[in-house]
């Protein structure tokens, strides 16, 4: 499969996305309502066409799969919307990409799910094989996502699968109207860097902290793999670590900025499910486990792209 569609490709995950892509040869038909994240003038090239479009109405494209990655996570008081028209910015082009696909015939779909699809759940319950618990309506509408893929897959004979992301951080991260809110990480380096100090939420809880190129090159794995055994695959790379220790990695790199810690720090101990030696899906049916440990380098990037203005810092 050499030639993808990538839907929401102007944000942080698809961008990223699109990035793995293009290192890896594929020709990528990105499509997005705007693109104005600075590191598309990096990604340039003979290889990636920008569309601006939305998802409900994708031009006729010949593609070999394609990557749903739009997605609203801004709440309905955030974009001053009633609770079903933020269910339907999310649910609306789901059906749409799904119908799109099986009319232009595309051989493989993946979906973009979260794990905020556990958010009435303990931390630690986020297995393929926990049942979603959602709670609000973005988490709604990615259980509603798993669901529909599993169903279109299981009765229907399609192949599509949906893929589980959790804690982000990483290169092309910036506020936009569907996704004002940044990450953990960046919103500590953006307070270091205006600040000059970090304050430290919750410092003893725990997060598996997935660099966001490493997405893309998992999603190749699957793109690439013959036969995929499940609907639904969980990506997540990464040692668990607690807030605290995050936040000191983050201090090193912004040239040992202050912390202030919000409350006393317990323990730190890992959350059930967090630590867990038995190879997962991803792993079983690719042989993808390639996962980059948060280092420097890695927050060195992340820093970088926030001072460049993919952050707007």
């Amino acid at each position: 499969m050499k030639r993808v569609i990538v839907t929401g490709a102007n944000g942080f995950v698809g961008c990223n996305i699109v990035g793995a892509l293009l290192a890896a040869g594929y020709t990528v038909l990105a499509a997005d309502f705007a693109f104005d994240n600075p590191a598309y003038k990096r990604l340039a090239g003979d290889n990636i066409r920008c569309i601006t479009t939305d998802c409900v109405n994708l031009p006729p494209l010949s593609a070999d799969a394609l990557i749903h990655a739009a997605a609203v996570t801004a709440t309905p008081a955030a974009r001053g919307e009633s609770p079903e028209d933020n269910l339907r910015a999310n649910i609306e082009p789901l059906l749409a990409v799904s119908e799109y696909v099986e009319a232009r015939r595309i051989q493989r779909a993946i979906f973009i799910s979260s794990t905020a699809v556990f958010r009435q759940a303990p931390s630690g319950e986020r297995r393929e094989s926990d049942p979603p618990q959602p709670l609000d309506t973005y988490s709604v509408a990615k259980a509603l996502l798993e669901h529909t893929v599993a169903t279109l897959r299981t009765e229907y004979d399609r192949d599509v699968v949906a893929v589980r992301l959790s804690a982000i951080y990483g290169p092309c991260e910036y506020a936009r109207s569907t996704r004002p809110r940044l990450s953990a990480v960046a919103t500590m380096m953006r307070e270091a860097l205006r600040q000059g100090e970090i304050t430290v939420e919750a410092p003893g809880e725990m997060r598996r902290w997935t660099y966001a190129p490493d997405i893309g090159r998992a999603l190749i794995a699957l793109l690439e793999a013959d036969t995929l055994r499940h609907s639904l695959y969980q990506l997540e790379g990464g040692e668990a670590l607690s807030n605290l220790a995050v936040a000191r990695q983050i201090s090193r790199v912004c040239a040992g900025v202050a912390l202030r810690v919000s409350e006393e720090a317990p323990p730190a101990r890992p959350a059930p499910g967090l630590v867990g030696s038995a190879p997962g899906r991803l792993q079983r049916d690719t042989g993808f486990d390639d996962w980059t440990p948060m280092n420097a380098e890695t927050l060195s990037a992340t820093l970088d792209s926030l001072r460049s203005g993919a952050g707007h810092a």
